[in-house]
């Protein structure tokens, strides 16, 4: 396909727009985060904002006088270019638009794409996480007193409390009221994103006390970290849902500690670099991690980004997958991606990861993706920081819709979601 100088001209218009613009725009008080508890909010960012906002207004004058004098604004503007890094590109490879795409920047939770490739290498799409209850002791059928202990062992990064279900049930039915002695976890163990294993125990061992139908199970001893008695019996398993099924999930909400929990059970920060390095072929030392969800201070550069997410998509189609299974569709699924990209025509179009920080390195908006078109579709990736988080976010949507503009307009992702009524 022809890529000639008009379309590329037009698109370094968008890129600079997406530039300047983003420093017209009074910094943010509002931008949509997840954390434990608040899957998707608004946070006030004011104390960033009173410092700011005076030195912006200062900019953004400066900028309006020189653009009426001829070209002072522009060069300006292009000093200041470490502000946004873009990259485009077509299937086959070929560079739409590029724009700072050797410069680190903070991805922030698109670092979760990071992750999500990092687990679907250790673990297929369908595989699924078990966690078995153990019971080491002997029953009073009478009392339903257990005299023993009970044994967890797995590593779902998603359990929790309607998980135990199943445990609750399989107690009753065996007709087990109190456990006499301790409940030891796994140390992968983990409930509600918890990287505490202990703690996690803890949370369990009062699921159990609270239970459910009016079936309870109490455990009279301590909660200790350890393994399974060789002994002990097992009793039931609980399976998760496919991986797909939580990177999904994970992925749609940006669910910070559940991330933080899936690269634990990959082997944590240090191993994803290892994986972004060796699996995906990244430079050594390109990808500097502190989290595994994008929290705090993490940096990679939009080209090595672009790499990371390809291999991504071909991770997931050699195992009979593909994006759209794990990234959400914008306009439609729930998520950070619902209220962008929502008329009727561009629903569905495209699948992208989204990343914010409110006030880490002075403002973080992040997107990655792909973007349907009616003449073919493209891979991005738009890093912006230090400005108006609602107003990178505005411009990002602004150059998607550019690219679909200059190539026949929106058209949809393959995906029965995609059809669905508007939310």
């Amino acid at each position: 396909m022809n890529f000639g100088y008009p379309v590329f001209k037009k698109l370094n218009i968008v890129c600079a727009a997406l530039l300047c613009l983003s420093f017209l725009v009074p910094l943010s008080a509002e931008a949509r985060v997840s954390h434990v508890g608040l899957a998707a909010g608004k946070v006030r960012t004011s104390a960033l904002r009173s410092r700011s906002s005076h030195r912006r207004g200062r900019t953004a004058h400066r900028f309006k006088h020189h653009s009426r004098r001829g070209h002072g604004g522009h060069a300006r503007a292009a000093a200041r270019h470490s502000e946004v890094a873009i990259l485009v590109e077509s299937e086959n490879g070929s560079v739409i638009a590029d724009k700072n795409s050797d410069v680190a920047f903070n991805p922030a939770s698109v670092v979760k794409l990071i992750t999500a490739y990092a687990a679907l290498r250790k673990f297929a799409p369908e595989h699924r996480f078990n966690t078995s209850l153990y019971l080491d002791g002997e029953l009073d059928e009478e009392t339903g007193i257990m005299t023993g202990d009970a044994y967890i062992e797995g590593g779902n990064p998603d359990f929790k409390t309607s998980d135990t279900a199943e445990f609750i049930k399989e107690l009753h039915d065996l007709g087990v009221k109190k456990i006499t002695g301790k409940l030891v976890v796994a140390p992968s163990f983990s409930m509600h994103w918890s990287g505490n294993p202990l703690q996690s125990g803890r949370s369990l061992a009062s699921a159990l006390k609270r239970g459910r139908g009016g079936h309870r199970v109490s455990i009279a001893g301590p909660v200790e970290v350890g393994s399974v008695s060789p002994t002990a019996m097992r009793l039931v398993t609980h399976e998760s849902k496919p991986l797909k099924q939580t990177l999904k999930h994970m992925l749609a909400h940006s669910i910070n500690p559940m991330a933080e929990q899936i690269g634990r059970c990959v082997g944590g920060v240090e191993r994803l670099e290892e994986v972004a390095v060796s699996d995906a072929g990244l430079p050594a030392g390109s990808v500097n991690l502190s989290s595994a969800s994008g929290l705090g201070i993490n940096r990679v550069n939009a080209r090595d980004m672009m790499v990371l997410l390809k291999a991504l998509r071909k991770e997931l189609q050699n195992k009979g997958s593909d994006l759209t299974d794990i990234l959400p569709l914008a306009g439609i699924e729930a998520g950070t991606m619902d209220r962008r990209f929502t008329s009727p025509g561009e629903r569905g179009s495209v699948i992208a990861k989204t990343g914010t920080l409110t006030t880490t390195d002075g403002g973080v908006s992040a997107l990655a993706g792909m973007v349907r078109c009616d003449k073919e579709d493209l891979y991005f990736i738009i890093f912006c920081w230090k400005g108006s988080v609602n107003g990178f976010r505005h411009q990002q949507d602004q150059l998607i819709r550019q690219l679909q503009a200059d190539r026949g307009g929106p058209r949809r992702f393959d995906n029965n979601v995609a059809h669905a009524p508007m939310l």
